[in-house]
């Protein structure tokens, strides 16, 4: 069985009785930073090209959405580099749903309810043991998922856009965390039985050139399973403007639940599963998060 390249980005490297976070607050002092404003750029939908018209407007930015495809984004929003910024400061995975990174808190309660049921909507219908297969999940945070799926049998890799978040993640699993995009990791083609990315697709600079890359890097009998907020959701519909999953610094692409599959299949794959209920273990509590497992065609 290949197994999946090194990745050429930085990594960080768990070693024991070393404050990795000390080293990573030195990035700090940006997530609570309001002054964006002038470091905004338009953005057009990343299907069509095309500007989109506006729905609302969220102070300095605005929802809009593709005429032609109906694809609703963020436009103003943050340049490249700013969001650079964003991810790195120390705070950014501090409280809500990630906690303060320690074992016993509700909100890690909370992850490894989400990690369980998401590992279990992973393995079903997919024959064979799940010892041995490689899994790789892109926009690991603190590692939870990955911890859970080591204690399965997995071969985890991890993938992680904000520096903070991979010493800590290095700290809870004792392994190397990645840091990088996907696009420019440089992993091996069709090097991993399941690729994983929960709440991350909003967030990447081109939701279809990244869903490319993971279907590039995933075995052709491979899956990609992932989870976002959508816009079609009830709560996106009640609070319009007001729905607190706009964060339009952070989540700069919206999905409804037909957008979601049109760009899955224009990069090659078929949604095989699609779950919204929020009494499913792998969605527990958000009224307004979708799952999904796909498979490449």
């Amino acid at each position: 069985m290949d197994r999946p390249r090194r990745i050429p980005c930085p990594v960080y490297r768990w070693q024991a009785g070393v404050g990795g976070m000390a080293e990573a607050g030195a990035v700090g002092g940006l997530a609570g930073n309001d002054g964006w404003s002038g470091r905004l750029e338009e953005a057009l939908c990343f299907r069509c090209r095309l500007p989109g018209g506006e729905l609302y407007g969220l102070g300095a930015h605005r929802v809009v959405r593709c005429p032609s495809c109906r694809q609703v984004f963020i436009s103003p929003r943050l340049r490249a580099d700013a969001r650079v910024e964003l991810y790195a400061d120390a705070s950014y995975f501090e409280g809500g749903i990630y906690g303060n990174g320690t074992h016993w808190s509700m909100a890690a309660a909370l992850q490894r309810t989400w990690s369980a049921g998401r590992l279990g909507l992973m393995e079903d219908g997919v024959p064979g043991p799940v010892r041995g297969r490689t899994l790789l999940e892109v926009g690991c945070a603190y590692g939870w998922f990955l911890a859970a799926a080591r204690e399965r049998g997995y071969e985890v890799t991890g993938l992680e856009y904000s520096a903070p978040a991979a010493v800590r993640a290095a700290e809870l699993l004792g392994v190397d965390i990645h840091v990088g995009e996907l696009g420019e990791a440089g992993l091996a083609e069709g090097a991993f039985d399941a690729v994983a990315f929960w709440d991350v697709i909003e967030h990447v600079s081109d939701p279809l050139a990244f869903l490319r890359e993971v279907r590039r890097v995933v075995r052709p009998a491979g899956i990609a399973a992932f989870s976002c907020p959508y816009f079609d959701s009830v709560p996106a519909r009640l609070f319009r403007s007001r729905w607190w999953a706009l964060k339009p610094t952070e989540h700069i692409w919206h999905f409804t639940s037909r957008t979601l599959r049109s760009v899955f299949e224009d990069a090659g794959f078929r949604i095989r599963v699609l779950r919204r209920n929020p009494l499913l273990r792998a969605n527990l509590g958000r009224l307004d998060s979708i799952v999904g497992i796909a498979v490449p065609v």
